[in-house]
Parts: C-alpha cells; sequence; structure tokens
C-alpha cells in the first residue's frame, strides 16, 4: 500500500506543479504578464482542487505509516488493496468536489473593468479584488473552506505522527 499511495502521491505532484508552472514561465519569456478571465477560473478550479487532494493524501499516508508502525501485525488485513484503493479514490474525489461551488458562485460575480488579471498565479485576492461590490460573505465563506481542509489534515498527520511518537517512546 504504502508504495501505491507513494505512486498516487508523485503523480498528483506532476499534475500540481503543471497547473502553475507553464504558465509561470510563459510569463518569464514574454512581455505580457497576464492571465486571461477564463484561464485564470481553470487554473484557480486545478490548483486548488490539486491542493487539497494533496493535503488529504498526506493524511492518508499518516495513517498508512501509523498503521505500519504502531499495529505491524495487523496491518496486512487493516490496510488491504480494497481499503488502499478507497482511500486513493476518495482524496482524489473530495478533492476535486471540494471547489466547484464556491468557484462557480465567485465566477457568478460581476467583474468590473478588465478582465485581465496581473500575475501568474490565480487565487482568491486578485479574483475578489475585480468584483465590482465587496463581497465579505464569499471571502468569509472561502476562508472557511481553505480552513477545513488545512486543518482537517493536519490534525490527522498530527494525531498519526504523536500516536507513532508514543508507540516508539513506549520501547524499552
Amino acid at each position: 500500500p504504502m508504495y501505491f499511495l507513494l505512486a498516487n502521491f508523485s503523480f498528483l505532484e506532476i499534475c500540481y506543479v503543471t497547473s502553475t508552472i507553464p504558465n509561470m514561465l510563459a510569463n518569464f519569456l514574454s512581455n505580457s504578464k497576464v492571465i486571461s478571465f477564463s484561464g485564470c477560473f481553470l487554473q484557480f478550479y486545478f490548483f486548488f482542487s490539486l491542493g487539497s487532494t494533496e493535503c488529504f493524501f498526506l493524511a492518508i499516508m499518516a495513517f498508512d505509516r501509523y498503521l505500519a508502525i504502531c499495529r505491524p501485525l495487523h496491518y496486512p488485513t487493516i490496510m488491504t488493496g480494497h481499503l488502499c484503493t478507497n482511500l486513493i479514490v476518495s482524496c482524489w474525489v473530495l478533492g476535486f468536489l471540494w471547489f466547484p461551488v464556491p468557484i462557480i458562485i465567485i465566477s457568478q460575480m460581476s467583474f468590473c473593468g478588465s478582465r485581465i488579471i496581473d500575475h501568474f498565479l490565480c487565487d482568491p485576492g486578485p479574483l475578489l479584488a475585480l468584483t465590482c461590490s465587496r463581497a465579505p460573505i464569499i471571502e468569509f465563506f472561502w476562508t472557511i473552506i481553505i480552513s477545513l481542509i488545512l486543518f482537517i489534515s493536519f490534525l490527522c498527520i498530527m494525531v498519526s505522527y504523536a500516536l507513532v511518537l508514543r508507540a516508539v517512546l513506549r520501547v524499552p
């Protein structure tokens, strides 16, 4: 299971980097350092979806290491190929289903002036700065969504490694 997780994580990292680096390199080589409005939303979706998928992957990889270290005799019966596949599919699906609603909400807002964003990376700050009126509810909602992913993943990772550390410290 660990190698299956690492293979998926490696593929995820390739995709994650590919969502931003080509545009950044194009900006270095050209005089125009902008991203189109539609390109922004596409990059916005993939960047945040792949980022959230990465957080979920890190959490299940920590869980996998917890099982391998703290429950070594039960590991093969708990972390079966079926469970591993379900965890991996869940990470991909949850990562890509986490952001469509807020991105659709932001894309339906009215934007004033130029629809050109002076950044190589499209994130909520530059996008919400182009709206005709401030949307504090959307900003708050966006902050909550991102915070949930980070805190849930961080909590899972910290609990897994705290249990691993406790098991290691109990060894005479």
